[in-house]
């Protein structure tokens, strides 16, 4: 998957964990909202100031950040046909790191 689709899968993910919407992140990292979109759909590459000031506001690390990254791209490559739903379904993960879907 594209480096650029999984950072903006897990910028969408850390902002709906964090129950705000498009508007407030971008606003709040002074982002303009339709390239924060663009961001989240994959369709931009943020600068450094950017992504920092994304971070910032997602308050998270740069280091957890980019480790979610790669697990995005390390488990799109393994189950690579789940529907996004799907994804929003897993809530734990097997003692072996696997995640288990709940139905």
């Amino acid at each position: 998957m594209d480096e650029s689709i999984c950072m903006g899968r897990v910028v969408r993910t850390l902002r709906r964990e964090r129950q705000l919407s498009q508007f407030d992140v971008a606003y709040r990292a002074e982002i303009n909202l339709s390239y924060y979109c663009k961001i989240e759909r994959g369709e931009a590459n943020p600068s450094f100031r950017i992504l920092t000031s994304l971070l910032r506001t997602l308050s998270v690390s740069p280091v957890r950040f980019f480790e979610m990254i790669a697990l995005e791209q390390q488990y799109f490559l393994l189950y690579p046909r789940l529907h996004e739903d799907d994804l929003a379904d897993m809530t734990q993960l097997e003692p072996e790191g696997e995640p288990v879907l709940q139905r």
